[in-house]
């Protein structure tokens, strides 16, 4: 599904930022306090008809580039953050006892 760049702010705008700490309702700002010309991914891929896009831009009307000023304030939509999960992820595969890192550390104490 294709959005608007309207459509598209007003749904990555639904979200805080959890990169710049802009709250729901207001496009995202840059370290120098000006509305950033992009909206961060950490926040875009909050929205998951955005998850593939590679960069949402701020639309004209959100004023990047300009001194950023706070948007109204709006409830969070509260997606849920993309995550991995399941059996193929690191962290839920053990690690076999005859790895590379115990061998070595094993040859490394004896000497």
């Amino acid at each position: 599904m294709h959005l608007t760049p309207d459509q598209a702010a007003n749904a990555v705008e639904r979200n805080d930022c959890p990169k710049c700490e802009s709250r729901a309702g207001s496009p995202c700002r840059t370290r120098a306090g000006k509305t950033a010309a992009k909206y961060h991914t950490p926040r875009f891929i909050l929205v998951p008809t955005l998850r593939e896009e590679l960069e949402v831009l701020v639309p004209v009307s959100r004023g990047p580039g300009r001194p950023w000023k706070s948007g109204p304030l709006v409830e969070p939509q509260g997606y849920r953050s993309p995550c991995r999960s399941g059996s193929d992820t690191p962290a839920a595969r053990p690690r076999s006892r005859n790895s590379s890192h115990s061998s070595m550390r094993s040859n490394r104490s004896a000497s």
